[in-house]
């Protein structure tokens, strides 16, 4: 199966998240998708890496998560027998909106670059809440953070 986590941030909120599935959390600052703009930009799947449990899991930014989520559930409805089905798993941690605003302000020329650095930190302020989001979505359990499907 494969695994998209969708925030309104893809290199920022979904990325951590993600990791947290994958249980690679401490690869965050050190990854080179963290904090780029140009990827965030294109609003283009970032695979992350296979999960233990075989699953392929990929991270998106999207202005309106429940759109994707709708998106795909309306073509599972369409296609009979999918070989590799795609669950997407819409992010929302409480506390993070300032994350987007920020993100949407790095995309300034001259200026973003320090938008970025408070995005990034803003983003590892929240770091425990979007990790376990990811490893209670693994483990199936809900917490504060909410990381699950929509039915």
């Amino acid at each position: 199966m494969n695994l998209l986590f969708v925030a309104r941030t893809g290199v920022f909120e979904a990325l951590m998240v993600g990791l947290g599935y994958l249980g690679q959390e401490d690869q965050l600052e050190s990854s080179s998708i963290f904090g780029n703009m140009e990827r965030e930009k294109k609003s283009e799947l970032i695979y992350l890496g296979k999960a233990q449990d075989g699953n392929e899991v990929y991270c998106v930014g999207s202005k309106y998560p429940d759109i994707v989520v709708r998106i795909n559930e309306e073509i599972k409805s369409l296609i009979d027998n999918i070989e590799s089905p795609l669950k997407v798993i819409p992010v929302s941690i409480p506390g993070t909106e300032s994350i987007y605003t920020l993100s949407r302000l790095a995309m300034l020329p001259l200026i973003g670059s320090y938008f970025t650095r408070l995005a990034k930190s803003a983003t590892l302020q929240h770091k425990n809440d979007l990790v376990s989001s990811g490893r209670n979505f693994q483990d199936g359990v809900t917490g504060i953070a909410a990381a699950k499907p929509l039915k």
